[in-house]
């Protein structure tokens, strides 16, 4: 589940962080960078950052894809996915590659990028043989292209050296009107007469309905060049790399609540907007709660209280009238799952020996919480200390939140924080989480 939760974090913080572009710049200046880094394209090339070091930043709609190479188009340039940076794995955060249970185990990367293609998406990664609680492993496909619906109509023949394919935009199409159809009927209701008209549905024949045209889905990209053995330059983004169809949201109250089946997905309304469960496998359909914990589908729809219920969404429109959620934030909690915590806002500052966070722990009552800062020498050899961090219950969702402030510990060589809940009763740990703080050493 942690995986998840950082995957979905991520989604919800998905934007260039300038402040880190700018202090990154300010560097490139300096000879300690001349270590240039390394990245390890799928088919083994290596290739390492140009010296001086050269930056860039994307932030646009998909042009187009190079399945061969892992490449992604926009705003001029092609971003190169490799398989790893540093030896780490290049994931894109945003995307999705849907585990077992149906919902989003990991992010898009080089060794499956060409899941990120409609033919993909709309065809073998959705398999309706295979239906669990949450439509999945495999969904009813996407409702919108990667691509913007002009250039998506376009045929391959049409297009040469890009990634159209006309059939896939039809059954794209198709996909939407279908969707939409069901969950009107089944929320009717609580949606205004002239809905379907509103969405696209012109008339009684299917043949005039009018698809709404959109925009292509956005590339968020910061990184530096990188060159291979034959001096090659290639833009690999290795500060940040996100991918969304749209970063729409909606908040209100649910006025309306349906379960889906093999063939409709979950679906519920705000005002007058039809909130759909995301179907396109490349991208998230997650139920957050209290501290951004994961919350299962039937939670969620136990704990909804017609009229009451006040959330918040994040997911991708089509149509003004119509959003498919990835993301819901609400205040709920997992009474099947274990003690959730949290911790954020890390301001380390090495001269003052000061750390300071922040953080939400969703079920407090009966623990108290720990703070383990983590030194490691340079020898490699580790030590650590253990503060008491007090909490303030919030009466109203019975969450607790913290403001850990610590002075006086040498922060020289602290590189992880670890946040424990103990039992009162007997001392034992019963949730812990460890945080990385190097990047947040000032």
């Amino acid at each position: 589940m942690k995986n998840k939760r950082n995957q979905t974090r991520q989604n919800r913080s998905g934007y260039i962080n300038r402040s880190v572009i700018a202090a990154l710049a300010a560097l490139c200046s300096l000879a300690s960078l001349a270590s240039a880094q390394t990245a390890v394209m799928l088919d083994g090339r290596v290739l390492t950052q140009k010296v001086p070091l050269s930056l860039f930043a994307t932030e646009g709609p998909i042009w187009n894809l190079d399945l061969a190479t892992q490449g992604i188009f926009v705003t001029g340039k092609k971003i190169t996915i490799p398989a790893t940076v540093n030896g780490t794995p290049l994931l894109i955060s945003g995307s999705s590659v849907i585990g077992q249970d149906g919902e989003a185990h990991t992010g898009i990367g080089a060794a499956d990028f060409e899941r990120l293609a409609d033919t993909r998406a709309i065809g073998p990664d959705r398999d309706l043989s295979v239906v669990s609680t949450n439509l999945g492993p495999h969904r009813l496909g996407p409702t919108r292209s990667v691509f913007s619906t002009s250039e998506a109509r376009r045929a391959a023949a049409d297009a040469p050296g890009l990634l159209r394919d006309r059939p896939a935009q039809a059954e794209i199409e198709q996909n939407y009107f279908q969707i939409v159809q069901q969950c009107y009927q089944a929320n009717a209701a609580a949606l205004p007469a002239d809905f379907l008209e509103r969405v696209g549905f012109r008339g009684a024949d299917p043949g005039g309905w009018t698809y709404p045209v959109t925009a292509g889905g956005t590339l968020k990209s910061a990184g530096h060049v990188y060159v291979d053995e034959q001096g090659n330059e290639y833009f690999v983004p290795d500060i940040e790399v996100v991918i969304e169809l749209s970063e729409n949201v909606a908040a209100g109250v649910i006025t309306s609540l349906v379960r889906g089946n093999a063939t409709r997905p979950d679906s519920f309304v705000i005002g007058d907007l039809l909130l759909v469960f995301n179907q396109d496998p490349r991208f998230s359909a997650d139920v957050l709660g209290l501290g951004e914990a994961v919350i299962p589908r039937e939670e969620f729809f136990k704990q909804v209280v017609i009229g009451q219920t006040n959330i918040d969404v994040i997911g991708h429109m089509v149509s003004e009238h119509v959003i498919f959620v990835q993301e819901v934030l609400t205040e709920f909690t997992d009474p099947n799952a274990g003690i959730h915590i949290t911790a954020d806002r890390f301001r380390i500052r090495v001269a003052a020996n000061e750390s300071r966070w922040r953080g939400i722990v969703d079920k407090p009552l009966g623990i108290s919480l720990l703070a383990v800062l983590i030194n490691t020498l340079p020898s490699g050899v580790q030590t650590s200390r253990v503060f008491p961090i007090p909490m303030a219950i919030d009466p109203l969702t019975g969450a607790a939140t913290y403001d850990a402030r610590i002075r006086g510990f040498n922060v020289t060589n602290l590189t992880h924080i670890e946040m424990q809940a103990r039992s009162t009763t007997t001392g034992e740990i019963v949730a812990r989480e460890l945080f990385d703080i190097t990047p947040f050493r000032e």
